[in-house]
């Protein structure tokens, strides 16, 4: 049985109004249409009420006769029934708590569409740096463990002096955190930030960060490697990071004079290290780069990947069927120029050589995050639950960051029995959701759940909850 209602906004980027949309090739699904708009979006809505994947192009044309056509699957299928069942736990008065509702497995096409449902945490910031003199913490890396996480991060942790160091603390649930452990000194630098960590089945670790020496010098990706996440380069931590870390790309010719703030990422890959470093605005070349190496901090150049000025973050790289698919998660760095609204963006790619045109993730939410940085994903066997990102209110280039997050998350659309939605607060962790009810009483109404693309119908059901209570959305 399919009676469910159907709504997908459609954004064109660029372009000159009046526009105008048409469905160019292939059939909607039954009753859904295409709202007709002269604007740079346009809504596909209704109540679908069959079960059929369908598969359509929408073509816009501008004032201009720019001409951009994107295609489009939808899957509508047959929906299971939606049950809330109360778990013990306190939820602040006001509020209900829905769980289960993080995201399943990577699914390309959701991602081929543009369409994720990003779940701002109700927690502004999420994780805030320790009282101190200097107090600015970015650059998270939530490395996944076999039962929680460990959360890299650099910055200023309350420290007494604002050289840029490398933390790390463990959490199951982004919700709790353990004590706080400084992993790697500035040493030899001025800065040790923009961290990444892999991790292989025999507790090793290799890091890949950011370093300069001076204010005046060029940053460099460096390598530290630990055989169980304690012992860094052969000394237990804090590591104070050397010279001699700092990678080499002999032949590379731009790399010795060019600076790389940022976005230098490793990923193991096919048995070798690949290194994504990104130019972005602090040279002319405004790409991501590709090298590899058998022995870090030693690399080979292997070209460009990316012609951006954006910084590669973080590369994830998931199988689905007999394909692999690598996902960029890209930031703007502020150069000379003020960037007021910057935002993040993703490239796709099935070789990690190749890869496609940026889509837009998103930007800041509120004005305490509105200036976003240094993003990478919360993963979790073959599921991206989340971004971790630093942000401030004021720029860019301003040392007052703390750390946010945003969750990939299914849908959920709450009614009273008059028909009333309740109003979401926000996530709470990766697996949560809470919603506004009234403080008192019990609530009737219905529910009805989207895969985490925000747009396909999952389920739907009948419901009473109550404010103060958790609830865990079971789907039969």
């Amino acid at each position: 049985m399919v009676t469910f209602d159907y709504t997908q906004t459609i954004r064109a980027s660029g372009g000159v109004a009046p526009f105008v949309w048409k469905v160019n090739s292939g059939s909607l699904p039954h009753e859904l249409n295409l709202q007709q708009s002269s604007t740079s979006s346009a809504t596909i809505s209704g109540t679908a009420d069959t079960a059929q994947t369908a598969g359509f192009t929408i073509k816009v044309t501008d004032a201009k006769n720019q001409i951009a056509i994107q295609s489009y699957t939808v899957n509508i299928k047959n929906l299971v029934s939606a049950q809330l069942q109360e778990v013990q736990d306190q939820v602040p008065a006001g509020a209900i708590e829905i769980r289960a509702i993080n995201a399943g497995p990577f699914n390309p096409l959701s991602w081929q569409q543009g369409t994720l449902n990003w779940v701002p945490d109700v927690r502004t910031p999420m994780f805030a740096p320790l009282a101190g003199m200097f107090q600015n913490i970015y650059s998270p890396w939530p490395l996944e463990q076999a039962n929680d996480w460990r959360m890299f991060y650099g910055g200023w942790d309350g420290t007494a002096t604002s050289n840029d160091r490398v933390y790390s603390v463990t959490t199951p649930d982004f919700l709790i955190f353990g004590s706080r452990q400084l992993v790697i000194d500035h040493g030899d630098f001025l800065h040790v930030n923009n961290e990444n960590v892999t991790q292989f089945a025999d507790g090793s670790m290799h890091m890949m960060s950011t370093t300069t020496v001076s204010t005046t010098s060029n940053d460099k990706p460096t390598y530290f490697s630990s055989p169980d996440g304690s012992i860094w380069n052969g000394s237990p931590e804090p590591y104070q990071a050397q010279l001699s870390d700092v990678v080499s790309i002999p032949d590379d010719p731009i790399y010795a004079a060019t600076d790389y703030n940022g976005g230098n990422v490793l990923l193991w890959d096919k048995n070798s290290w690949i290194l994504y470093y990104s130019e972005g605005v602090y040279g002319g070349n405004g790409k991501v780069f590709r090298a590899t190496s058998t022995s870090p901090p030693d690399f080979q150049s292997a070209g460009s990947v990316l012609n951006t000025s954006h910084y590669a973050n973080d590369v994830k790289k998931f199988q689905v069927g007999s394909k692999s698919w690598y996902v960029m998660l890209l930031y703007i760095e502020r150069g000379a120029s003020v960037v007021r609204n910057p935002t993040f963006s993703y490239s796709l790619s099935n070789d990690g050589i190749a890869f496609g045109p940026e889509y837009p993730l998103f930007g800041g939410l509120l004005p305490e995050d509105h200036f976003v940085t240094t993003p990478a994903f919360v993963t979790k066997q073959g599921s991206i639950l989340g971004v971790l990102y630093g942000a401030n209110p004021v720029d860019l280039l301003n040392a007052a960051n703390q750390i946010y997050a945003r969750w990939l998350q299914k849908k959920v659309v709450i009614t009273d029995s008059s028909g009333a939605q309740f109003v979401l607060q926000g996530g709470y962790g990766p697996d949560r959701q809470r919603f506004h009810v009234p403080q008192s009483g019990f609530l009737q109404g219905k529910i009805l759940v989207y895969c985490e693309d925000g747009v396909t119908p999952l389920a739907a059901g009948s419901i009473g909850v109550s404010s103060g209570k958790a609830y865990e959305l079971i789907l039969k």
